[in-house]
């Protein structure tokens, strides 16, 4: 018992030390402290246009998730329903997005980007064609969102969840859809690259842990993984001797009855571990709730990614914490000590989903949220639970995992200027 006390004690004065470090270091300057080998940084960028989270891992490799931007000529986008631009209208989503992974780059490394991943084919997520478009000097293709941000910093490996399912996406008449000229868009953009750069492009292998990996040193940092959960509605078995599982239809039943999943149940997700530190992203997979009853049983990805995925220290809100994501049995079961939303509508989030993530009923550990821009409409309708709710609800938001992952903070930094100074610093928090 005395060893216990004493370990604890011992532990104590360690999160002290730490958390006196990270809070001296940003109080020096006010700006984020720099990345260091051991660190894995996570940074949600906040520019109103959609989602894009650039990671840093422990030995210096970069990956992308995502990379949105919306039609900035929409109603809806101009509309108090959507979000603003971040910090201002001086550039386009993705110039504001590549100028801020740029700044912050490993100190040393050129601005490439190892790994891209996008979730799924929504514009707030890869980005879409809309009039007025920049098109690239380089090749024959736009720029908006990743291919904005590819544009000007270098993709070594574009994964997706490729475009053969629930058929085959390329035979498409692109003509009558502005998503599917979107997509388009994005292969252009792809094979441009491929045959000028070098990019190399895969779908996203299902239960591997061996597609996204450490490119600088990983001998150093052998207790890191990237585990593939799921995208096209396929989950990971849990063990490599058993095979993958879906609820989804396959593409003959798809085609005889022509009911067929949207986008959304078809994102990409993964687990990042660092030692004893769980971080899980899934896109915008849905759950079931009892607006939704008539969906059919595969809708509810949620259920399945769960059981596998187990619980996590910090989680992205699946579907922006829109009213069909985030169900009681899924919260049940991760457990998040940290929840980070990626907001740019007035339904992010619902009103019954904040109620069901800062529920004890649920699952009675503490919980933080954080939230990248949280909009006026969203205040008016539901209240003061928004407001007190939300640890943040403005800026980019920077997950610091510390070396060897027993330990992480949050920092929120602004979103208003180029400056990007600390506004908030939270932590430390022990890893499970």
């Amino acid at each position: 018992m005395r060893g216990f006390i004493k370990r604890k004690s011992l532990f104590l004065l360690l999160s002290f030390i730490l958390a006196a470090t990270a809070y001296s270091e940003a109080q020096d300057s006010n700006q984020f402290p720099e990345w260091k080998e051991g660190y894995l940084d996570i940074h949600f960028i906040s520019t109103g246009v959609g989602n894009c989270a650039f990671a840093v891992l422990p030995d210096g490799t970069t990956l992308l998730i995502d990379a949105g931007e919306e039609d900035p000529t929409s109603p809806r986008v101009l509309s108090p329903r959507n979000t603003r631009r971040y910090p201002n209208y001086s550039r386009l989503g993705f110039q504001w997005q590549a100028d801020y992974i740029t700044a912050m780059f490993p100190k040393g490394r050129a601005p490439v980007l190892d790994y891209a991943l996008i979730s799924h084919y929504h514009d707030d997520h890869f980005g879409g064609i809309y009039p007025g478009v920049p098109r690239s000097g380089k090749g024959n293709y736009f720029l908006t969102g990743i291919t904005g941000v590819g544009d000007i910093i270098p993709i070594k490996k574009l994964i997706d969840r490729g475009y053969d399912y629930p058929y085959d996406l390329k035979t498409l008449d692109k003509s009558k859809s502005t998503d599917l000229q979107s997509l388009q868009n994005l292969w252009d953009f792809t094979a441009y690259h491929e045959k000028q750069s070098g990019l190399v492009h895969e779908k996203l292998i299902v239960g591997s842990d061996k597609q996204i990996v450490l490119q600088v040193n990983p001998k150093k940092f052998p207790d890191f993984n990237v585990r593939n959960i799921n995208a096209n509605g396929e989950v990971w078995s849990g063990t490599p001797e058993k095979p993958n599982r879906t609820k989804l239809p396959d593409k003959e039943t798809i085609k005889r009855t022509g009911v067929g999943p949207g986008e959304n149940p078809l994102s990409c997700g993964i687990r990042i571990q660092y030692g004893a530190f769980t971080f899980y992203t899934a896109g915008d997979i849905p759950g079931t709730q009892a607006e939704f009853e008539k969906m059919p049983e595969w809708y509810d990805m949620e259920s399945s990614v769960a059981p596998v995925v187990g619980e996590v220290d910090v989680a992205t809100t699946n579907h922006h914490a829109n009213r069909d994501a985030m169900t009681p049995y899924y919260l049940s079961v991760l457990k998040p000590r940290v929840i980070i939303q990626e907001v740019w509508s007035s339904d992010h989030p619902g009103h019954e989903t904040l109620i069901r993530m800062t529920s004890k009923k649920i699952w009675p550990d503490e919980r933080d949220l954080f939230a990248t821009n949280m909009l006026e409409a969203n205040r008016l309708v539901i209240g003061d639970l928004l407001d007190n709710s939300y640890k943040s609800t403005q800026g980019h938001i920077v997950l610091r995992v510390m070396s060897q992952g027993k330990e992480y903070f949050i920092y929120v930094l602004s979103n208003m200027d180029e400056n990007r100074r600390i506004t908030g610093v939270f932590g430390p928090y022990r890893s499970k």
